[in-house]
């Protein structure tokens, strides 16, 4: 099974890689960019969201063997495959029929790294304290809404009984409002005043998880809310300081620091937990460990938040590239801009 994990782990991400390079390299003059990434998170987190939805249901329809689920999850890959294929054919037809700029071939040049615009150093460890709050809380958050809310409190126990579809909030949200968000990001720019915004939400949100007993769907819904919209403007952020022929090998070193942040926090998380829940039967102490993670997750989105206002500075002093809205939208705002217009119509 490790074997397994360890390859699919390898495939995955470096599908992530090339997805995110492929829309860049079709959305390379900037319209419609962000659109385009919340769309594919959309469709990502659907999958994710149906396999979670579904594992369970599978197995008990084949008699308890989760060895079905797996092969459905084959067929599900076979399907992946295909649609890469399709997309390879029309990737060559479009490149003869389309005109195109003419773009360096990418090299594999680590030392290119050492000359990545600052910002997107940035960017990366931005996009690490952010998953880092939100993925591994994810993972842990019906144990934790099972524990703090469990049938020993008697006013929640509708919280209780749904405890997975709650938990479930964060990526049926983002589904939903990511290529909306998206699309907003297109139309208005400044995209690191997003991520600071969707940072922020974040940092409440846990505080509340943690510190009260209040109902905790509403906090749920503010981090689907934020896992919609700090995604959907930090990607697109890449192409737009990065030269194209280097988007791959930045996409891919963003993608291995997020990672390896993810896993330092997982294990960091998992300790905190585990040395209240299995150290005792009590489930009130048992919510301590829970509660120490919350505040855990708010220092990390305190670092981000932190990173952010740095970005912002950041990009101020080096062109405001990332406040820049679409091509496309900048076209249609000087095409309906009434002084505009009447300086080509003397022209």
């Amino acid at each position: 099974m490790a074997v397994g994990r360890f390859i699919f782990g390898m495939g995955a991400e470096s599908l992530n890689v090339t997805q995110s390079s492929m829309i860049s390299k079709w959305f390379s003059d900037g319209t419609e960019l962000a659109t385009a990434f919340g769309l594919t998170l959309a469709l990502s987190r659907l999958g994710d969201y149906l396999a979670i939805v579904t594992g369970d249901k599978i197995a008990k329809v084949a008699g308890g063997r989760y060895e079905w689920t797996l092969w459905v999850g084959v067929i599900a890959v076979g399907l992946s495959l295909t649609a890469v294929l399709l997309y390879c054919f029309l990737d060559i037809f479009a490149g003869k029929a389309l005109p195109k700029k003419p773009m360096k071939k990418e090299e594999i040049r680590f030392s290119a790294v050492l000359h990545f615009d600052k910002r997107f150093f940035l960017i990366a460890f931005i996009t690490m304290t952010y998953y880092a709050g939100v993925l591994p809380f994810t993972s842990l958050a019906t144990n934790f809404i099972e524990a703090k809310w469990g049938p020993y409190t008697v006013d929640n126990k509708f919280v209780y009984k749904n405890a997975s579809t709650i938990s479930g909030i964060v990526v049926l949200a983002s589904i939903v409002l990511s290529p909306l968000l998206g699309k907003l990001v297109d139309v208005v720019g400044y995209r690191p005043y997003f991520i600071l915004l969707g940072s922020f939400i974040m940092i409440p949100a846990h505080c509340l998880l943690g510190a009260l007993n209040l109902n905790p769907i509403y906090s749920f819904v503010a981090i689907g809310l934020s896992f919609a919209l700090v995604p959907s403007a930090l990607w697109p952020c890449i192409p737009l300081i990065i030269k194209e022929e280097n988007t791959a090998t930045a996409f891919g070193l963003m993608t291995s620091i997020q990672n390896a942040g993810l896993a330092i926090v997982g294990v960091v998380v998992g300790q905190i937990v585990n040395a209240y829940v299995s150290a005792t039967d009590d489930k009130k102490e048992q919510v301590k460990g829970y509660n120490y993670a919350m505040a855990f997750f708010v220092c990390m989105d305190c670092i981000g938040f932190l990173l952010t206002e740095w970005l912002i500075i950041v990009d101020h002093y080096s062109g405001k590239t990332l406040c820049k809205k679409s091509q496309k939208q900048e076209v249609d705002d000087d095409a309906n801009d009434p002084l505009l217009s009447s300086d080509q119509n003397i022209n």
